[in-house]
């Protein structure tokens, strides 16, 4: 379990922190297959109760209007050390981080370099 624990701490390191609710939020759960023949456990990844959140980092957004969810409310933000007020804003949108499809593929490279030596072995042992 030791390398899903590192993947785990990885995506939690790579997730932007602003309040680190959506880094907190990931969580790893395992699954036994061949329960009789124990022949081993999937491990899965994943973040729960912020999936938005992580799809916007992940692939950024386009440019939109924000409005408050009060349609008699106003926006509150900082610029500059000062809170400004607005009824709307346009947001520029944001770049896309990928930190979800880094960790994948750090894990995919780690699948293919552990099957790669368990070939070897076996090719070893049995002298394939």
């Amino acid at each position: 379990m030791y390398l899903a624990e590192y993947y785990l701490d990885r995506i939690r390191t790579l997730t932007p922190r602003k309040t680190g609710q959506t880094a907190d939020a990931w969580v790893m759960r395992f699954t036994a297959f061949g329960k009789a023949t124990g022949e081993g456990v999937i491990w899965e990844i994943r973040n729960e109760g912020r999936e938005e959140i992580v799809e916007y980092l992940e692939f950024g957004t386009r440019p939109h209007v924000i409005e408050p969810r009060d349609p008699d409310g106003v926006l509150a933000f900082e610029i500059d050390g000062k809170t400004v007020f607005a009824k709307k804003v346009l947001h520029p949108g944001t770049k896309p981080l990928g930190f979800v499809r880094m960790t994948q593929s750090d894990i995919d490279r780690s699948a293919e370099g552990l099957a790669k030596k368990l070939s070897v072995g076996i090719a070893a042992v049995w002298g394939s």
